[in-house]
């Protein structure tokens, strides 16, 4: 019997992706909103040179995403993994090398600003009716820089250890801070815009205080221990490796937006930086949606990759390229036929913007859905170990993008970095979907990669009975014993009684050439909980405690469900007593 029944696994990746995108998108909607804030405060109380100045200071705050998402990603991502795999002991020690080398950097990179501060703003193409805004507020925040580089990176870490909604409160809390702070700070006390600068830096500092609540539970993967590596663990250069793709995006976003500043200011002046801020706020907005549903991807197709089952990792694809794609639909549309909506927050009464921002937006706007599928590509590619692909993906991307905004500006006045960048994103979209080997696959119906059985529906006797009956054609007789009493067998008794969740029941051919049976099922408690999840033993080295044992049921929770698997080795390999 040949049963694959993909409408129960991929609800149930449909629900999971659901609380890795909505949830995190409504934290990146605060998280994301403090540029948008201060923009809006600037220009409203000091005027279109202190817009233009934080559209100045905008390329040093993507360095430090370069570091955020160098360790973010890349700790959240090896997290994943280990928690696919059941690797806990391994992803603390991880987690906990990220957190002092990335706080390291953070302050390294502080003081480097704060000396060398007056040759950055030249570089920056401050102009000298900004140049002292611009110091101002990039004083203020390079000395909070270290929270909000915990803040940012904590957004990932925590969606890759199950805990996305303490990640959400924290964004909330740091940014409902700083718009009380801005605002209370310009209209009412009539502060200068050091006050914008340090109501990020603020209400960065906040929502770190928030983060610290994920330690109060020891279940977690991410916890602070002892600063150490062990045998097998990764390497620094390991741990960072799937966030270089993300890494070189945002070092590009910085080398573009210094260009498109440059182009402007040739351009219009104080009036052109102004308007680079503006469309930069755009940007922002739109990333909110395309970064909920890519960022998704890193936690989703990392665990599933993690566990060795391919087929999830391409539902993973489909479901969040979907789904992305109508989130998108609507502001793309409304803002094409109504681009003032983006103009009117900030006030503008200038004859140069208001003449040029109405097809900036559209073309923006139209832009962004090749940027959302060109980036849920990329950040798969990270997800799954192929970071390299990923990092000459922006290359390609970038290497069009910011010559070409140099070479259009002669013949295109305030309006090239917009064209370029549609463009390069069809540039890239044609080198992942052709350069790429199969990338595409699974975006337009479900695969069978490496799968020899998938039943799902309601978690019941008759269920588990039926997937016993598969399994006993598709493995040997002692797997099938290890089966049904390391798994099945406890099952149903723990079934009696109790209400049937969503599940899907799987049999995975895994690269070590052995199989593993993988039950998930949506339910926030362990059907098991009361039985020992590992067989005792008297010499249980602490060298070990990593190890990923075989014929023993794994339980955990995974991506917002719960998972048990069993490891299956082949007629006389088993290490487990009693089932040779």
């Amino acid at each position: 019997m040949d049963t694959l029944d993909y409408t129960s696994e991929s609800r149930l990746v449909r629900h999971s992706s659901y609380r890795y995108i909505f949830p995190p998108m409504v934290g990146m909607v605060f998280a994301q909103i403090a540029p948008v804030v201060d923009g809006i405060c600037a220009s409203g109380g000091l005027g279109e040179e202190a817009l233009s100045a934080i559209g100045v200071s905008g390329p040093l705050g993507y360095v430090f995403n370069i570091v955020c998402a160098l360790f973010g990603i890349g700790c959240g991502v090896i997290v994943s993994r280990c928690s696919g795999k059941g690797e806990k002991a391994r992803g603390a020690r991880v987690f906990t090398r990220t957190l002092i080398v990335l706080s390291s950097v953070a302050l390294i990179l502080t003081a480097a600003g704060i000396i060398c501060i007056n040759p950055l703003l030249k570089v920056l193409c401050a102009t000298p009716e900004n140049y002292s805004y611009a110091k101002e507020y990039l004083t203020m925040v390079l000395l909070g820089s270290i929270f909000m580089s915990l803040n940012f990176a904590g957004d990932y870490i925590l969606a890759n250890d199950n805990n996305e909604n303490l990640a959400v409160a924290g964004d909330i809390v740091g940014a409902i801070v700083n718009m009380i702070v801005d605002y209370v700070g310009v209209f009412v006390f009539h502060q200068g815009i050091w006050v914008l600068g340090f109501g990020t830096s603020f209400g960065s500092f906040c929502c770190v205080l928030v983060y610290l609540l994920h330690f109060r539970k020891k279940d977690r993967l991410c916890s602070i221990v002892k600063p150490e590596i062990k045998e097998g663990d990764p390497s620094l250069l390991e741990i960072v490796k799937p966030g270089m793709a993300e890494a070189i995006m945002y070092m590009f976003f910085a080398l573009q937006l210094v260009t498109q500043n440059f182009v402007l200011r040739e351009d219009g002046g104080t009036s052109g930086l102004a308007n680079s801020t503006i469309m930069e706020n755009l940007t922002l907005v739109f990333t909110i949606i395309i970064a909920g549903c890519t960022d998704a991807i890193f936690p989703m197709a990392s665990a599933f990759h993690g566990e060795q089952n391919k087929s999830g990792m391409l539902m993973v694809k489909r479901t969040l390229m979907k789904t992305g794609l109508i989130l998108l639909a609507f502001p793309v549309v409304m803002l094409c036929i109504f681009p003032q909506i983006s103009i009117i927050p900030y006030r503008v009464d200038n004859p140069i913007m208001l003449n040029s921002l109405p097809f900036a937006i559209r073309l923006v706007s139209i832009t962004q859905l090749l940027v959302f599928i060109a980036t849920l590509l990329i950040d798969y590619l990270s997800a799954t170990e192929r970071e390299g692909l990923a990092n000459i993906a922006f290359v390609v991307q970038f290497g069009i993008q910011i010559p070409l905004t140099l070479i259009l500006n002669k013949w295109s006045t305030m309006n090239s970095p917009w064209y370029a960048s549609i463009i390069a994103q069809a540039g890239v979209l044609i080198f992942l979907c052709f350069f790429c080997g199969d990338l595409p696959k699974g975006l337009y119906r479900f695969y069978r990669e490496n799968l020899l059985i998938l039943r799902g529906g309601q978690l019941t006797p008759e269920l588990v009975a039926a997937f016993e009956e598969e399994a006993r054609e598709n493995m040997d007789e002692r797997q099938f014993e290890t089966l049904k009493q390391k798994m099945t067998e406890p099952l149903l008794k723990a079934l009696s009684g109790s209400t049937a969740p969503s599940c899907c029941f799987s049999i995975l051919e895994r690269s070590d050439d052995n199989l593993a049976a993988v039950l998930h099922y949506e339910s926030k408690k362990d059907l098991l909980e009361d039985l020992p999840e590992l067989p005792e033993s008297e010499d249980d080295e602490d060298e070990d405690e990593d190890a990923v044992p075989v014929d023993t049921c794994i339980r955990s929770e995974f991506l917002g469900m719960r998972r048990m698997m069993i490891i299956l080795t082949g007629d006389g390999e088993s290490d487990v007593p009693g089932t040779e």
